[in-house]
């Protein structure tokens, strides 16, 4: 009952850091646009965040291991709490990268839970449920969280960010007061990992997964990329605004959910080998990009076109 209970709080934990993340990506650019920023500034808000992200994620999962998953995770989500509460009050566009570099500097809210998701597992079976839940709650976070935004930027640009902030700071005071510890073998004598490149090399001279690096790094960059422009494109390409983005992010949420949750198991594993499922993957997803970058004047264009007479 204890594990269980440990379970819930911190697949809570998760599901509102990512629905916070839900709840943004379709309105940042609006956000950001109303500063005067290119689509330059936009994207490099989002590579600024990954950059410090990148820099700070092996000396958090060391530190996690030396001193527990609880503290820094708790670390992890206020400065989420902080960056976003920065990211809305902003005034100016400095202030914006300021918001993004806070968060960045201890963003590794999903791989600790991950870890503790690990930590907390009784054996090989139930690790490997617990590390699904993770992608059904993706799946219900972008269902939700995309329409919570859609809706709250109807009176506010900035409305969104503080209220992701809000949640996040909820979410630091459900872990300070009910998260127990789950990382039990500390090593205290541990040393902390500074450089980020080591596991990068790690992952150069490991021949057995070296293709699955290679192609994990691929789908990362479509998909970042992709996250960063999306809504973007659709407002400048056809017209659309946050509440229209917002309900494309809800559409691919409920497709990510029921796969995850039903298709993968019930359908996806039992009829095909992982290696043909790992093609398909991207093959879907190479087909995907493809179609976005062809503008359909037969089911968008009378949309692009009232819009352009208003």
């Amino acid at each position: 009952m204890k594990i269980q209970k440990e379970k819930i709080i911190i697949v809570l934990t998760v599901f509102i850091d990512v629905l916070g993340l839900a709840i943004i990506i379709p309105v940042l650019p609006f956000y950001v646009e109303s500063f005067g920023a290119s689509a330059l500034t936009l994207t490099m808000l989002f590579s600024v965040f990954s950059f410090f992200s990148f820099v700070s994620s092996p000396f958090l999962g060391t530190l996690s291991d030396r001193v527990g998953r609880r503290p820094i995770l708790i670390i992890s989500i206020l400065s989420t709490a902080i960056g976003w509460i920065v990211f809305a009050s902003a005034h100016t566009l400095w202030v914006l990268f300021l918001g993004r570099v806070i968060d960045g500097m201890a963003a590794g809210n999903l791989p600790i839970a991950q870890s503790y998701l690990v930590d907390i597992a009784r054996d090989a079976k139930e690790r490997t449920t617990n590390l699904g839940l993770i992608g059904s709650v993706f799946g219900i976070a972008f269902i939700t969280g995309p329409a919570i935004g859609a809706a709250l930027s109807s009176f506010s640009h900035a409305l969104p960010f503080y209220f992701v902030g809000a949640m996040a700071t909820t979410n630091v005071i459900g872990a300070l007061f009910f998260l127990p510890e789950s990382h039990t073998h500390m090593d205290k004598r541990r040393k902390i990992e500074f450089n980020p490149v080591r596991p990068l090399l790690a992952a150069a001279y490991d021949r057995t997964l070296r293709s699955r690096y290679v192609a994990w790094f691929c789908f990362g960059t479509a998909f970042s990329g992709m996250q960063s422009i999306f809504a973007l494109y659709m407002s400048q390409v056809y017209g659309f605004n946050s509440v229209m983005v917002g309900t494309i992010y809800t559409g691919m949420g409920i497709a990510v959910f029921l796969n995850q949750t039903f298709l993968l198991r019930g359908f996806w594993l039992s009829h095909f080998k992982e290696s043909t499922l790992e093609v398909w993957a991207f093959l879907c997803n190479a087909i995907g990009f493809s179609l976005l970058v062809i503008p359909s004047i037969y089911f968008f264009g009378s949309i692009r076109d009232s819009q352009s007479f208003k």
